[in-house]
């Protein structure tokens, strides 16, 4: 075992001896490699050293050249501006010597005139005392009564002017507003059409008729009481015929019927349960036909789904067989026409013709004026204020402010008054007519009447002599409750009574 130890450690040691040399010269040639590349490096920061200072030198010679350069320039400028200095101080001195000559011829001119308005002032004394003394009259007195004669000269000529303007204003706006008129409606032609409050629906099979009657008819009795519209068999063949002066109502009845005739069997239940999926229908019906005119007017995009439904009604909606919606068309189309003419706002005047009748989308449920009702609902859903009240004064409720209020009005009566527009009858037309001039020719003092603009305005000529100004006014009122209490007539009508005043006098 020892002499294994003994092997091991001489092996041991003439191996790490040679390992130990190199090791030993391996760092004595890393620190010859050190100071080498030290020495290098030394070498080379004293090179650019060098050259940092050299750069640094030409820099600085560079900057003092430029800077005396700039020196100079600079006291250059300075003589100048003292040149200029030197030249604007004369300058001044003379200005302010002309100006102080100026004062002085001015002193001397006040003083001139002074001594002019004294001079002035005696000579007007002399001439008062001497008016006095040979007319009696002072000078402001006769200036008094020049002014009168002239005053009174000038005010006859002055309102013969004035009536002269006045008439041939009148005959310029008639004629311009006939011309208006005229080109606007010339630009729009649209066909008359007149809806009815019948509606057919076609039965393929007559059996279908018997099934919706049902045993003893107790089938259409309870349809026509849940919908509230009449149904009409056997006027024609394969027909059934809906009446109902609410449309809305008939719309619901028909898509009702319309399901109906989809059943095998048909009762009281069956009718309970099919209305309200034909409501459904109804709504989207009138959701439909309300974003296809919003489209028309522009805000599609703008206006929630409910208005939209209610712009819809309008669709279903008559008055005198004339359809509320291609009515309101019609009015919308006619103002923007005219404000275009007229060089008003053309939106407003589309939109407020519109929507003047929109009240009559909820006025047979809701009852109340229309017009009160359309202010309401564009208020509501946040119409500008411009667009609300040209929609809402077109029956007079308010006195109209804006030139689209009255554009409005006007295209409104275009619309209802232009022939074929409306169905009521002739007879009927001069029935009211002739109502209405009587009712108005029953009050004492009325000398004549007449019923005029389609019968929506009475003009009644008084008696002067029979009544003054103040019983004009209460005989206006009075004609006014008298046509209320009779009814019977759509819209407003207005009341304009005339007293004539002459006065007759002879220049000798």
């Amino acid at each position: 075992m020892s002499y294994t130890l003994f092997l091991l450690s001489i092996a041991g040691f003439f191996v790490g001896l040679p390992v130990g040399l190199f090791v030993i010269n391996q760092r004595k040639f890393d620190e010859q490699s050190l100071k080498r590349k030290s020495e290098k490096l030394m070498a080379d920061a004293a090179k650019e050293s060098t050259h940092i200072i050299n750069e640094t030198k030409t820099q600085l010679i560079e900057k003092q050249k430029q800077f005396e350069v700039e020196q100079q320039e600079f006291a250059q400028q300075i003589d100048k501006m003292e040149q200029m200095l030197s030249v604007k101080s004369v300058s001044f001195q003379k200005r302010e010597a002309k100006i102080a000559e100026l004062k002085r011829a001015l002193e001397e001119e006040e003083k001139s005139v002074q001594a002019l308005q004294s001079m002035m002032s005696e000579n007007d004394r002399r001439l008062n005392e001497q008016l006095l003394q040979r007319t009696g009259f002072s000078a402001d007195r006769i200036k008094e009564h020049l002014l009168q004669d002239y005053e009174k000269e000038f005010l006859a000529d002055a309102e013969l002017r004035l009536q002269h303007a006045v008439e041939c204003t009148k005959d310029n706006v008639t004629r311009d507003a006939r011309n208006f008129l005229a080109e606007a409606m010339y630009r729009y032609a649209a066909a008359t059409s007149v809806e009815h409050e019948l509606k057919d629906i076609i039965v393929q099979r007559d059996e279908i008729k018997g099934r919706i009657v049902g045993r003893g008819g107790r089938n259409i009795a309870f349809f026509e009481e849940l919908f509230g519209v009449d149904v009409i068999f056997n006027d024609e063949p394969n027909t059934i015929i809906l009446s109902c002066f609410n449309l809305v109502q008939r719309e619901t009845a028909r898509f009702a019927l319309e399901r109906l005739m989809r059943e095998r069997v048909i009762s009281e239940e069956v009718i309970a349960r099919i209305k309200p999926l034909a409501e459904q229908d109804t709504q989207k019906l009138l959701l439909k036909e309300g974003q296809a005119a919003l489209k028309i007017l522009g805000l599609d995009q703008k206006m929630p789904p409910d208005f939209a439904k209610l712009v819809g009604r309008l669709k279903f909606r008559t008055s005198y067989g004339q359809n509320i919606m291609s009515h309101c068309f019609e009015v919308g189309y006619f103002a923007r026409l005219i404000a275009g003419e007229l060089g008003a706002n053309t939106d407003t005047a589309w939109l407020g013709g519109f929507f003047h009748d929109l009240g009559k989308a909820v006025d047979q449920e809701t009852g109340g004026s229309h017009d009160v009702l359309s202010k309401e609902l564009l208020e509501k859903y946040g119409f500008s204020w411009e667009i609300t009240h040209a929609a809402w004064t077109h029956h007079n409720a308010i006195p109209q402010e804006t030139i689209e209020a009255r554009i409005v009005q006007a295209a409104d009566a275009i619309s209802a008054g232009r022939p074929g527009a409306r169905a009521e009858s002739l007879e009927r037309y001069l029935t009211k007519i002739k109502d209405l001039q009587e009712t108005a020719l029953s009050f004492e003092g009325v000398k004549k009447a007449y019923a005029i603009n389609a019968g929506r305005e009475v003009r009644v000529v008084v008696e002067p002599e029979k009544v003054n100004d103040e019983a004009n006014q209460i005989l206006a009122d009075g004609i006014a409750a008298k046509v209320q209490e009779k009814g019977g007539y759509p819209g407003k009508i207005k009341v304009v009574t005339i007293r004539t005043t002459k006065i007759t006098d002879y220049a000798k």
